[in-house]
Order: C-alpha cells, then structure tokens, then sequence
C-alpha cells in the first residue's frame, strides 16, 4: 500500500467510535410507529405503499409448496401490473426512478421497460430475529471506521440508521439463511445476443443467521469470520474443477478475506492474495468482486454518507423470474433481462452515496445504492467512474424465503453501459431452486484440508 494510503487509513482507524447507538427512546419505536425492523409503519401520503401488515411468517395461507430446495410459488402470481413506465414516459415518472434506470431507458429506449405492480407489506422477519434486532438498536455501533461492529447480535444490526454505512451492513447482515446452497449461471449476454457462461455449486455458512448464536452475545465473541463460501466450477469446460474457498471476515480491518484456491491442473491449492475491492469477477469480466450482492467487501476505500430517503419503483417480490419453465432466449433477452418477467414495487428505499477516499485507488469513483427498508436488501446500485459518470447499473430481485421467515436476495443484474454487456447471476431457472435451509455441512467442510481432499476425489 502507498505510504499516503496507510496514512489515510490510520487517520480512519484512528476516528473516535461514530457514537452510532440509538437512544432508549428512539430503540422504543421499533414495533410501534416503525415496523420490528425499522421501516416507517405508515401508508404513503396517497397510499401507493400500504401500511405495513406484517400478517404473515412463512407460507401464506391456501398457497403449496415442496418445502426447501422447491421452487417458491409466487403469492401474488394472478396480479397484472398497475401500469408500465417506457421511455417516452420516463419524465414522467423520473421522480421515482434513479439515475440508472433512467439510463436504461435512455440507453435501450425500444426494449426497456418496468411493469409497476401493486406494492404488498405482507411479511415479516421471524420472532427470533426481530428480537435480536431490538437488542442491536441499543448497543450496535460501528467502530474501526466502518469496518466494524461493536454489540451485534445477529438479525439486522441498525434499524435504525444514523450513518452512511449502517444501511449497507443492514444489507449484508439480513440474511436469515445459516446453511444454504445453491447450483447456479452466471450468465454474461453481449450486444448481438451471444452468451458466455459460468455454472457451479455453492455452499455457504451464515454464521450471524445461527438460530443458536446465544441472545445478548456480541458475534465477535463467537467468531471473527462472518461466512464461509464454497464454489466449485463446472462450466466452462476449461475452468471445470476449479473449487473456490472464502473465509468472509467481520471486521476487515482486523482480520483479512482469507482465499484458498484448487487448481485441478496442477493439483493443488494455493492462497490467493488481494481478491477483493475492484478485482474482477464472473464472465464478461464487468463485476467486481464487492459488487457481489450490491456490495460486500471491506469499506475503507470510501466515504459513506445517506444521501436521503425516497420512494422509489425497485425490483420487489421476484418469484417470476425464478420460473424453471422459461428458457434462456425467453430470460436473457439483448441489452437487458426481459421486462416481461420483472415486477417492480413502490417501496421506501434508504440512498447512500460512497465516494472514493482521497489517496485510495478503485476502479469506481462514486457508488450510489438504494437500500429498500422492509426487507433491507439493496434493489439499485450505481457505480460511477473517476470522472462522476455514470457506468453500470445493478438491479437486485429479492423474495421472501418462506422456509426462514425472511427476505432473501435472488437474481442480480449488471449492466455496463457503455459496453452493451449485462451479466445475470445467481440464476436457478436451469439448474435447481436455491436452497436456504441446507444441511449444515459444518465448520470443517470450510477448511483448506477438505478442499484439497474433495479437489482431489
């Protein structure tokens, strides 16, 4: 690292703790007028977004399902849209729609379109989580900058955010899947339709979601990693094999993503250093490995602050897109995903802005993302060049789990705007539904002695 990034990272570090605790008296708001995890209770002003109902944990009522692993059936599968915003009635709606998918619109005016459906508030997050929460709001704080929490709990740290990284850490932290496993593409598609394809199996440890994590116990107590990834290829031909192990740390600022790679041309394993921040990843080669999820990743390299909050038309409710019956041609349609199996809501989102920290480098000189606050998962992310243009657009799915009592994040959708790709991952449609409630495989399964033994079965 250069001498003036070290510099700039100990003047970070160096900060006094953000002071982020809530007061009791706000902490009481939680399941009054918010929602247990921190979104306004109320209707909008001409009720667009209902009052939250928060009638539902788990399956609803007269709707079958095969149970984990099976697809989920879509709750509001008989709803037509409301209305469908295109382009030549994109200034209409602009108040509503952020800068990139108004740069869609402009980009693909022919094709791009968002069907609005009817916003539901339906859900919510199990009694264990929700109780976690509320512990979190009177004793979460970020310290280490923003590379780290004091006093969580698991569930959603902040529900009620003061400062400009707590709602992307609400974005990081919220899932409520311990084990979970999924056979998955990722699917690069390029101006004249032609595809590039990545296909493998991931197996991934929560260890925050652990419904055995002790209440009242601060995460850091029980471990200073906070998942554990497993990838292994199996398309393309030449990368087949290839197993991907990932210790996610809590705090990046103290302990490193740890990285272990088996190659099976060589037969062995190596550490792989330095995978992360603008490393990139995935066919096409345009995301970066912390665009994963929206972000993830260690933070230092940006300046976090909340831009505001605004009601905005994001991606909500996705069982659609998940559908095993469409084909790829149907899906993945030149420029962008075929709107006919997107559905939009109107929902409240959190902005935030991260703006490159002077001294640090990123390919990105300004990130934007739009942090929907029911189920806290980011639907929207904009990243920015070192000049402030605009470059790529994100747009996030998102379901809720029935299984976990909670919203999970599904199908991500990268576009690179000036290049004409867009890259689709964590697709299932070909393969089989993610499962969110697997076998827990156990710690030791995370180790580089069993991927050097499973890599050399």
């Amino acid at each position: 690292m250069h001498l003036r990034n070290i510099i700039a990272l100990l003047m970070v570090l160096a900060a006094p703790l953000a002071g982020a605790k809530v007061s009791e008296e706000e902490a009481a708001r939680l399941g009054q007028d918010l929602t247990p995890g921190g979104a306004e209770k109320a209707a909008n002003g001409d009720g667009s977004i209902p009052a939250w109902g928060g009638t539902i944990r788990g399956l609803p009522p007269g709707l079958d399902w095969g149970g984990p692993g099976t697809v989920y059936p879509d709750p509001y599968a008989g709803e037509k849209p409301l209305f469908s915003i295109t382009a030549d009635k994109m200034a209409e709606y602009a108040q509503r729609l952020s800068v990139g998918q108004q740069a869609l619109f402009t980009t693909y005016p022919k094709t791009f379109r968002m069907d609005i459906y009817p916003t539901h508030r339906d859900f919510r997050d199990n009694a264990t989580r929700e109780e976690r929460t509320a512990y979190n709001a009177r004793h979460a704080e970020l310290y280490n900058g923003d590379d780290g929490i004091n006093g969580y709990n698991g569930g959603l740290p902040f529900p009620i955010p003061k400062l400009g990284a707590e709602p992307i850490w609400n974005s990081r932290l919220n899932s409520p899947s311990a084990d979970q496993e999924g056979y998955t593409d990722d699917v690069a598609v390029y101006p004249n339709g032609t595809r590039a394809l990545r296909r493998g199996t991931t197996y991934m440890k929560v260890l925050f979601s652990d419904p055995k994590l002790p209440m009242g116990a601060d995460f850091k107590s029980i471990s200073k990693y906070s998942a554990y990834i497993w990838f292994a290829v199996d398309e393309p031909v030449r990368d087949k094999g290839t197993i991907t192990l990932i210790l996610e740390p809590l705090d990046y600022s103290q302990t490193p993503r740890s990285v272990w790679r088996y190659l099976p041309g060589s037969r062995r394993i190596r550490q792989a250093p330095n995978v992360g921040y603008d490393t990139p990843d995935g066919p096409g080669g345009i995301l970066t490995i912390d665009d994963t999820l929206g972000f993830n990743g260690a933070m230092d390299r940006f300046e976090w602050k909340i831009a505001g909050r605004q009601e905005m038309y994001v991606p909500f409710h996705s069982y659609r897109f998940d559908d095993p019956a469409l084909t790829e041609e149907q899906l993945l349609t030149a420029g962008h995903a075929n709107p006919d199996y997107m559905r939009y809501e109107l929902r409240r989102v959190w902005i935030v802005e991260a703006t490159l920290r002077e001294g640090f480098r990123h390919i990105y000189g300004k990130r934007r993302f739009y942090v929907e606050e029911d189920g806290w998962n980011i639907a929207i992310a904009e990243n920015y060049d070192g000049r402030g243009e605009l470059w790529k657009t994100v747009l996030i799915n998102s379901i809720y789990a029935y299984d976990l009592e909670g919203y999970e994040k599904r199908t991500q959708m990268f576009h690179d705007l000036r290049a004409g790709i867009y890259n689709a991952t964590r697709l299932t449609n070909w393969t089989k539904p993610w499962n969110f409630s697997a076998e827990d495989r156990g710690a030791d399964f995370y180790t580089p002695a069993n991927l050097r033994k499973s890599g050399r079965r």
